[in-house]
């Protein structure tokens, strides 16, 4: 049996779930990638019920272990080329998601399973997390977008030094270096990711939209360039987002305090 993957909507809250089958480690295989396909279609379509995404395994052992080895085993140098395109199509939809998404990383995250979790915009980790861009210790190179979501993460010196090491690398070090966002207790995780969910609920979904856009563009924009781009989206949280409405409530409860 595959790797499935599921999907649940609570509290506005679309939680992706890697399930492995029995003993053994969440893969990615072309049955995972369909599900992603439709799991997103669905998302994308009811924007308006999903105010954050949540990717996490089933796994307490392993968020993701990366590609499926058997199904690679059958991959040759003339179909490679569009597995790698689909792989980057559909996390660069992931990523591109108007919602913050969430890694929950606990275990392994290595090869594919780490650019999963480098799609998502934060990574919370628990303290048995590793990470590790492993693919050439396989004699494969990165395909779904790590070489360039890892560059961006860490910087070009060490995302170099992890990939051509192969090596794995903690969940302190991974906090340290820029990788993940925050780890800690196992028991702690999911409090750290309610409470960022939670802060998300109080902020207008609006604004977070125009803002991951904007935040996504600064990497590759002179500050002049981002000017604009913060007037334009400013523009249009007046206009079609909640902005207003939400300033008349603070300045009312103001007046009333």
């Amino acid at each position: 049996m595959p790797t499935r993957l599921t999907t649940t909507l609570t509290d506005a809250v679309c939680t992706l779930t890697l399930v492995p089958p029995d003993g053994k480690p969440p893969t990615l295989d072309h049955g995972v990638l369909d599900e992603l396909e439709r799991h997103l279609g669905e998302i994308e379509a009811r924007l308006g019920a999903v105010r954050a995404v949540v990717v996490r395994s089933a796994s307490p052992k392993v968020f993701c272990a990366g590609a499926n080895v058997t199904e690679l085993a059958t991959i040759d140098r003339d179909s490679i080329g569009p597995w790698v395109h689909r792989g980057h199509a559909l996390l660069n939809r992931l990523e591109a998601l108007p919602v913050p998404v969430v890694a929950r990383v606990e275990g392994y995250a290595l090869g594919g399973g780490l650019e999963l979790a480098m799609a998502c915009d934060v990574i919370f980790a628990s303290s048995t997390a590793r990470f590790g861009q492993t693919e050439a210790k396989l004699g494969f190179v990165t395909g779904w977008g790590g070489s360039f979501r890892l560059v961006r993460r860490v910087g070009l010196a060490r995302a170099k030094e992890l990939v051509f090491s192969g090596r794995m690398i903690d969940a302190a070090e991974a906090v340290r270096i820029g990788l993940a966002e925050w780890q800690g207790e196992t028991a702690e995780l999911d409090g750290r990711v309610r409470d960022f969910l939670t802060g998300v609920a109080e902020c207008s979904g609006a604004a977070l939209a125009e803002m991951k856009q904007i935040l996504a563009a600064c990497p590759h924009t002179r500050i002049d360039e981002n000017a604009a781009l913060e007037a334009a989206a400013s523009r249009r949280v007046l206009t079609d987002g909640d902005a207003a409405e939400r300033l008349r409530a603070f300045l009312d409860r103001k007046s009333k305090a």
